[in-house]
Parts: C-alpha cells; structure tokens; sequence
C-alpha cells in the first residue's frame, strides 16, 4: 500500500518540471537551437534570397511535367552546356561523377569529348528516376545562383540543424535536404540572380562560423560548402 505522505507535493511537483524546462533550454542553447526567431521552420519562406522577382506558380506532384522541370531549373541553375552524370561499378563497388558526353565514357571515345547538354529531356529522366543528373553550378564570370553546404559525420544532423537555425536568424532562406545516401544532408541556398562566387562562398563560410560560435562541436573542416 502506497504511503501518500511520502508522495510529492502539487508544488513540488511542479517545480521539478520547472527545473526540467530550464535544464531542457540550457541543453538546447549547447546545441545551438536557441536562435529561432518566431519560429523560423515554420514560417513561409521564399524559394530565393533576393526579393522582388514574379511568384513562382505552386508545383506538386499532379502538377504537368514541363512545370515540374521549369521548377527544377528554376532553382538548380547551373551551365546548361554540360552536366554531370552518376555512375556505379558493380564490380568494384566505387561510384562517383563524371560529365556526360555522347557515347558514354571510353578509353576509345575521340577527343575532345562531345559533351552533352543539360536539356529539359535530361531533367525529366532524372525526375523520373530514369538516371541521376548533376549541375555544374560554377557559370561565366565565376558566378554562381546557389549555395550547397554539405554535412557529414556522425553529428551531421546536429550540425546541419544548427547551421540551418543560424541561416533563418540572419534571415537567410535555405532549405534542408537529406543526403542520397541517408547518412547526411545539404542546406541549399537559392539565389534570384547569378553573385559571384566568391561571394557565395563567403555567405557560406560566415554563417558556419556563427554556428560554431553556439555548436562547438561543429568543425569547419569537416563541412563542405560549393
């Protein structure tokens, strides 16, 4: 039989869960999850940093094919002369890319290599699952219209979510995306017009030294940014 004197009070209780809370947000702000200002996940958030350009029209999976593809270069601009493809070999287990050229990769192929260009057919194959596509995002003039930051390791999800909460504080949009292979992921960066890439770069750099500042465990070296 339980004896309910020994039982904690209403008021003991409830300061118990006080001090859970306090000890909750002291670990959050170790983790760098404290700098969420109204909410920032959640919040509407535009597809480019720049404002002023037309409203893209909604896309969903009913949506048409060439208005899927149209989102997908919207977003993804890179040069539209060439394009990286994925290539496996099963033999010895290596995958990695490679610019796609006509008539596949040869010891035979002619030199110079006839490229292929990143067509709207090329884009729906890859939407399809048909093949895997890459851009070159690198354009003329060293300019670029997206940033990547790639995070690996195993606290790559601590440490995207730190840097992603740090994007949204100095109102940046950037989205999250899981890796291919699950064991990462990439914060994208969409800008309305081609920046130099320096520039790019240094947007980058700066706001994972900002998370460093509040995730200490997040190395520098260990992240990549394009």
């Amino acid at each position: 039989m339980v004896d309910e004197s020994q039982l904690p009070s209403r008021s003991e209780l409830l300061a118990e869960v006080e001090r859970l809370q306090i000890e909750v947000d002291r670990l959050y702000r170790l983790l760098g999850f404290d700098s969420r200002p109204d909410d920032g996940h959640n919040r509407a958030w535009a597809p480019t940093l720049f404002g002023g350009s037309e409203a893209l029209a909604e896309v969903s999976l009913a949506s048409r094919l060439d208005e899927k593809v149209g989102l997908l270069r919207s977003l993804f601009g890179g040069r539209s002369d060439v394009f990286a493809q994925r290539w496996e070999n099963r033999r010895t287990g290596k995958s990695g890319w490679s610019p796609a050229v006509r008539g596949g990769w040869s010891k035979k192929r002619p030199k110079p290599a006839d490229y292929l260009p990143l067509t709207d057919e090329v884009l729906a194959a890859h939407l399809h699952g048909e093949m895997t596509a890459g851009i070159y995002p690198l354009q003329p003039g060293d300019t670029c219209t997206l940033l990547a930051c790639d995070f690996d390791g195993g606290s790559w999800a601590l440490d995207a979510l730190a840097f992603l909460d740090h994007c949204h504080g100095a109102g940046v949009p950037a989205v999250l995306e899981r890796s291919r292979s699950g064991d990462g992921a990439h914060v994208w960066v969409f800008f309305e017009e081609a920046v130099a890439a320096s520039t790019a770069r240094a947007l980058g750099a700066g706001l994972l030294r900002r998370a460093m500042m509040t995730r200490a465990e997040l190395d520098l070296a260990d992240e990549a940014v394009a």
